[in-house]
Order: C-alpha cells, then sequence, then structure tokens
C-alpha cells in the first residue's frame, strides 16, 4: 500500500492513499456496513475517534478499529495520526468523498432529510387538522389536545433523526385509531397493532409516548388491565364465587369481571375513591361494611368503564365518589356520576369539596391545563353544585389539592 503521509507538526500526520475514493463499496460484513452507516449519518466531515467509538459502543471498540483501517485502505477517508510511545494512534478522520458513501449505503443526504421532515410534518399536520373533537368519546375530550402537543414537539424538534419522526408519526395515528375503535389491550397489543409485532416499539418511543398521553387511560396499559374492589359483596360465576369481604382488597382482570353473572349480599352503595393510597385506608378500616369500594385508576379507559358499568347493573345501589379537590378530580367525578346517572341512579360527590380544599395544607398552584379544564366545567351544565362551588374556589385561590391528605 502507497501511502501519502503529509505532517501537520511534529509526532502529527495526515495520512491517506494515492487513489481517489472507489466509485462502489467493496466487501464488507453485515455487522461493520452497519456501524459504518451509523458512522455516516451525521454530515460532519471530519469526526473525532473519541465520537466514533463512542457510538460503536464498547462491544464493538475492536470492529471500528478495523473498520476505520479499511476505510483508510479504499481511500475513503484521510487520517489524522499521532505518535504516542513509538506507535502512530488516529485521533480523527476526514471523509474524502461523503456524499458518494451516503448514496452507496442509502443514507440520504441532509437536504433530502430535510425535505423529508417537512413531508411528514406537513402529513401529519394534514392529519391532525382533519381530526374533531366530536368524535372522541365524551371522556376522551383531551385526547386532542395531547395530539396536538405531540405533533408540536415533533415539528420543534428539528434534531430528530427522519425515521424517528416516520416512526413516532405512525405512533400517533395508531393510538388514535385504537381509541377510535376502542381497543383495549397490553403495550404489546398495541405494538402488534401500530407496528405489525410485538416488538415493534422501542423503549425510547415508549417513553416519548408516556410522556404526551396517559396510556392506561387510553386503554394500553403495561399489563393485564384490573379493577381494585373491597368491602360488600360475593361475586358470582355459575357455582363459584368471591367473597370481597375475605381480604382488604382484590385485583380482578376487566375480562374476569365481565364474566360474573351476579352479586349476592349486594352492597347499600357503591363508593369510587381516587388516590390508590386513599382507597387502601379505607379498605382497611372498612368504615362502612354494607359499602363496596372501588379504587378508580385516575381516567379510567372504556373497558375499565364497561367492566364497572356490567357490576353496578348486577347490584343497582347509589354512588358515592371520592376524587382530588383540583380540575381533573372534579372531571373524574363527573364521568363516574355520568354512569350511574345513565343507569337510572343517584350518585354525589363525597369529601371532595370547598372545606377539603381550604382545610389543606398543600399549595399546589394550577396550571395553564388545569385553568382550561375548570373554564371547560364551569361551562358544562351537569357539574353539581357542591363540584361547581370547588370549582369556583379553585378560580379564585389558584391552587388544588389531593386527597391522600384527608381521606
Amino acid at each position: 500500500m502507497e501511502w501519502v503521509d503529509v505532517q501537520v507538526r511534529r509526532g502529527v500526520r495526515e495520512r491517506s492513499v494515492t487513489h481517489k475514493p472507489p466509485e462502489a463499496l467493496g466487501l464488507l460484513t453485515v455487522e461493520r456496513r452497519e456501524l459504518l452507516k451509523l458512522w455516516v449519518r451525521k454530515d460532519n466531515e471530519i469526526r473525532s475517534r473519541e465520537a466514533l467509538l463512542k457510538e460503536a459502543g464498547r462491544h464493538r471498540i475492536e470492529m471500528a478499529e478495523v473498520l476505520c483501517d479499511w476505510l483508510l485502505r479504499e481511500g475513503w477517508i484521510s487520517r489524522k495520526e499521532r505518535l504516542v510511545g513509538g506507535n502512530w494512534q488516529w485521533d480523527a478522520l476526514t471523509w474524502r468523498d461523503l456524499a458518494t458513501l451516503k448514496h452507496i449505503l442509502g443514507i440520504s443526504s441532509r437536504s433530502k432529510r430535510d425535505e423529508e421532515r417537512l413531508r411528514l410534518v406537513g402529513d401529519l399536520r394534514g392529519w391532525l387538522a382533519n381530526l374533531s373533537e366530536d368524535e372522541l368519546a365524551r371522556d376522551q375530550a383531551s385526547f386532542l389536545r395531547d395530539l396536538r402537543t405531540a405533533v408540536a414537539s415533533l415539528e420543534q424538534d428539528g434534531a430528530q433523526r427522519v425515521e424517528i419522526l416516520e416512526a413516532r408519526s405512525r405512533w400517533v395515528k395508531a393510538l388514535y385509531d385504537w381509541c377510535q375503535d376502542e381497543m383495549q389491550g397490553t403495550r404489546r397489543d398495541f405494538a402488534l397493532h401500530a407496528g405489525g409485532h410485538t416488538k415493534s416499539i422501542g423503549v425510547a418511543d415508549w417513553k416519548w409516548l408516556e410522556e404526551g398521553f396517559d396510556l392506561d387511560r387510553l386503554g394500553v396499559s403495561h399489563f393485564t388491565p384490573v379493577m381494585w374492589l373491597a368491602g360488600q359483596g360475593i361475586l358470582q360465576r355459575g357455582e363459584r364465587s368471591v367473597d370481597l369481604g375475605a381480604t382488604s382488597f382484590q385485583a380482578f382482570s376487566l375480562d374476569d369481571l365481565s364474566q360474573f353473572t351476579g352479586i349476592l349480599e349486594p352492597p347499600s352503595d357503591w363508593w369510587l375513591i381516587e388516590n390508590r393510597t386513599s382507597f387502601e385506608r379505607q379498605a382497611k378500616e372498612r368504615p362502612e361494611t354494607s359499602t363496596l369500594l372501588v379504587w378508580m385508576p385516575g381516567r379510567p379507559s372504556m373497558a375499565w368503564l364497561s367492566a364497572l358499568e356490567h357490576l353496578v347493573k348486577m347490584a343497582p345501589s347509589p354512588l358515592r365518589v371520592s376524587a382530588d379537590a383540583d380540575p381533573a378530580g372534579v372531571d373524574m367525578a363527573c364521568t363516574m356520576g355520568r354512569l350511574w346517572a345513565h343507569l337510572g341512579l343517584t350518585w354525589t360527590p363525597y369529601r371532595m369539596g370547598v372545606p377539603e380544599l381550604s382545610a389543606s395544607p398543600q399549595q399546589w398552584s394550577l396550571n395553564a391545563h388545569d385553568k382550561a379544564l375548570l373554564a371547560r366545567l364551569l361551562a358544562t351544565p351537569d357539574v353539581p353544585q357542591s363540584l361547581r362551588e370547588l370549582c369556583e374556589t379553585m378560580v379564585r385561590d389558584g391552587r388544588k389539592a389531593e386527597q391522600e391528605g384527608w381521606l
């Protein structure tokens, strides 16, 4: 091999070969080709050894060294090398024809990526513009706002790779379809629905989805969705039964609950509690043995509500609902109340009013989302008077509180 060495300064040289970069890529193993693709994704003409080895990862250090030597021999790079302890060690490389190498590897240029980004964002905005709040279920009214926020974040993140933008655009649309079809299931089920197989959504994308959406409320759960019950009632299924009073509280899969055909010793009333700690505390203390307690997991999914409705139809009785003294708590309480009203039953907010908020030492300020939700709640005709007064107090005082502090 005939080298061309240019001395930069004492102990530092720039090494290359005499021939020009080739027009085709020589033989490379699949693993080395994938590493090379990773290296050329950035448009920097000069890449440091530290950056390239970091991208390769510890498990591919040796492969990275071999690949760099191969690129030098083939003529794709010139290499800055430093004399260390009598040996030459490279510390940076310069691509000699990055555009051609990208083309051969199927990696688009920056201008093409920018064009593709604009196309994807434009497509996503057009899709979003055609959606309407009227198309969504009543208890999913905030979903469209979450979609808009997610699309805006994708549009604003100009550093995001095109393939990531494309994937997240697909997940957002799939999530909308999932909700429209009122589907329920685990994350593996959603990944299969959205990407064709159960592992199609990676860890980073799941984290992004978690940050933008209440996945459990939208029917995408980590594991099999369950409902927690406590107190009065014996659930019947054929000749078998489950006594809720035998333990402090119990969890049932939503599918199992739909199979029960009756409730013996039905409760005198139902009590839905939002905060998990408060639910467990009340379940253990059992202040009223004739009450059936249910933990209300935030804004419940359609499947959760359907399972609850199935139970209530078997044991119809009034509802008490206890949620946080905050805008979301009021919204959730009204959602539960509408279910009871739909079944011709009475309901009342319980221990989530102005007295609880006023006595709470918590000083949590309202955010923009809280204020917008309060405005919508105050404009909703079927909000009970006690909750309307709570909303007005939150507007006046600019604060909210969590029920764990008093229940």
